[in-house]
């Protein structure tokens, strides 16, 4: 048995499964937990895989630490989404750190306690979990409250669509001081670079800095993906805290080295991202 993706209408990627472990509907979406021996457990939502063991930590730690790595002074961050709570984890390795963690299906919470309880941090005392819609809750924070904002979402469909918007990047910049910075996850410029500059140019129009980073997903389309970071100040390489990064202990992927290596873009990247690239 396998678990067939197809991407785009012309890319399809598949993963040897032994069974399948769970399946329900939840108000928003349709999620589904498999077993496979190569990968571990795997969470697919809406027929995407979301994550699976083998490397959940590589998304987990990229997202997290590079921007805990450039910002002089992080304390107070807003993950929206994340139910697996591997972000909001990620974070809490920074002692000075406290997370506000907005995720609007609790089924998704709920599932990834049960099949993946390696994965989050849910009992530690840094970490205020709300259910609720991220799109609202920023329209309804007071200005300057955070000093980073983590969207971490799903491909830009169902009750995350609104997540890609202009208008929800508008609020996620009145809500950072006015040294904060932004990371999303910012699909792949190999399987669909139109939505990656889509993501760039939104986040583009609010921000001083704003460049895409690249990690490997063995469990995603074409293994190549990207988030994107919109900076009111600190540049991701210029200002990044080394010392941070090599305090950081027991991580299995990120460091100082990845951290800047992550920001070289392929000549032909480059040439696409044109003045959406703002270093």
């Amino acid at each position: 048995m396998w678990f067939e993706e197809i991407h785009n209408g012309f890319f399809k990627q598949g993963i040897k499964i032994e069974k399948k472990l769970f399946g329900t509907k939840s108000k928003y979406q349709q999620i589904e937990v498999y077993e496979s021996k190569e990968f571990g457990r795997i969470l697919v939502i809406d027929g995407h895989g979301m994550l699976c063991e083998k490397d959940e930590f590589i998304y987990h730690e990229m997202m997290a630490h590079v921007p805990a790595c450039t910002h002089k002074e992080p304390k107070k961050v807003l993950v929206i989404g994340g139910g697996d709570g591997g972000v909001a984890k990620e974070l809490l390795r920074h002692s000075h750190i406290e997370v506000d963690m907005v995720e609007i299906d609790e089924e998704v919470v709920n599932v990834s306690k049960e099949y993946f309880p390696q994965i989050g941090d849910w009992n530690n005392p840094r970490l205020n979990l709300i259910i609720g819609d991220g799109i609202e809750y920023v329209k309804n924070v007071e200005a300057g409250m955070y000093d980073m904002v983590l969207v971490d979402s799903t491909d830009p469909e169902g009750p995350a669509e609104g997540l890609f918007d202009r208008n929800f990047y508008a609020h996620v910049f009145k809500i950072l001081k006015d040294d904060g910075l932004v990371v999303a996850q910012g699909e792949s410029w190999w399987i669909d670079m139109p939505l990656h500059k889509q993501i760039m140019q939104v986040i583009g129009e609010f921000f001083k800095i704003v460049m895409p980073y690249r990690f490997e997903m063995y469990m995603y389309p074409g293994c190549n993906w990207n988030f994107v970071l919109g900076s009111k100040l600190y540049h991701p390489t210029a200002d990044m805290i080394v010392q941070r990064a090599d305090m950081l202990d027991g991580l299995r992927y990120y460091n100082a080295d990845i951290h800047k290596a992550s920001f070289i873009l392929p000549n032909y990247v480059k040439k696409e991202l044109g003045d959406l690239y703002k270093w």
